[in-house]
């Protein structure tokens, strides 16, 4: 957390010192955007590693403030919608249990077992920007749309508005080995044993802390009009440090299917992390530049 603090401040007072020095800078930019692609949720517990993957939205609006022709920095703020999901085949042994009858046996648990995360965040990015220059000459007399690329870094600090998650079980089965019998018991289910169409949905939060994340994107700026540029490209978040204080331990409560009452497989740490990787588009205004040199600079 200090090196994230130490980074910022090395980084606002770059951006203060380019601020005081008179350049021919490109007109500011008020825009819109809409992005959208990949999502991963990772989560760690002390025997495995779980990832959950899924898709990722994200729009709202920005800032951009050049300091030059070529550099800028954009500030923008806007909700991010990420859906996971993971799905396995589940199965727990548990030794040592007693029927009604006395007689001690082996439970061998098998469950199609489903989990889905739903986080919206609050996401404010703060990202330097740089352009290749636009041809000045080729704009003005309207030849083609095509203006630059563009590449983009910064933070995004993302503040959550919900963390969710559902666990679901679609089917059962228990399967009980009598040791002193040598055999198998499979069908009795008044005992709890055999194959249930079950479904059972356990929901509750995982209680995410404010998180940062590093952020990239690189793509292409098109000149639509005198006012209006479209930029389209490539963007990936990857998540910096944890975002969770909250641990969770897996309920084992799974003899017979009316038991399962708040049922979760998966035992989480406080080691989570998140990252997303798609496509943008941001529709931006300006005014026309201003070019007073040579046109052909």
């Amino acid at each position: 957390m200090k090196r994230t603090y130490v980074f910022m401040f090395v980084l606002s007072n770059c951006l203060w010192v380019l601020a005081q020095s008179p350049s021919d800078k490109e007109p500011d930019e008020i825009s819109i955007y809409f992005g959208g692609g990949f999502s991963s949720l990772h989560h760690k517990s002390a025997s495995r590693e779980n990832f959950f993957n899924g898709n990722a939205v994200e729009f709202g609006i920005g800032y951009k403030y050049y300091f030059n022709r070529d550099l800028g920095i954009f500030i923008g703020a806007g909700p991010s919608i990420y859906s996971t999901h993971k799905l396995i085949e589940h199965e727990v042994f548990t030794s040592g249990l007693t029927d009604k009858n006395g007689y001690v046996f082996d439970l061998r648990t098998q469950t199609n077992y489903g989990e889905t995360f739903n986080n919206i965040f609050l996401t404010i990015p703060v990202m330097v920007y740089y352009q290749t220059r636009e041809n000045f000459q080729t704009w003005w007399l309207r030849q083609k749309r095509y203006a630059g690329t563009y590449f983009m870094a910064g933070i995004k600090t993302c503040i959550p508005l919900k963390d969710t998650y559902e666990a679901e079980i679609n089917g059962m089965k228990n399967l009980a080995y009598y040791p002193q019998m040598d055999n198998w018991a499979a069908t009795q289910e008044f005992a709890g044993l055999g194959t249930f169409a079950h479904s059972n949905l356990t929901d509750g939060n995982m209680d995410f802390n404010i998180s940062l994340r590093a952020a990239l994107e690189a793509g292409f700026k098109w000149r639509m009009g005198n006012n209006l540029l479209l930029y389209t490209g490539l963007y990936c978040d990857v998540g910096i440090y944890k975002t969770t204080n909250k641990e969770r331990a897996p309920v084992l409560n799974h003899v017979a299917v009316d038991h399962l009452t708040s049922f979760t497989l998966m035992s989480f740490s406080e080691k989570m992390n998140a990252m997303t990787a798609g496509v943008i588009v941001r529709l931006s205004l300006s005014r026309p530049p201003n070019r007073t040199h040579c046109p052909f600079d």
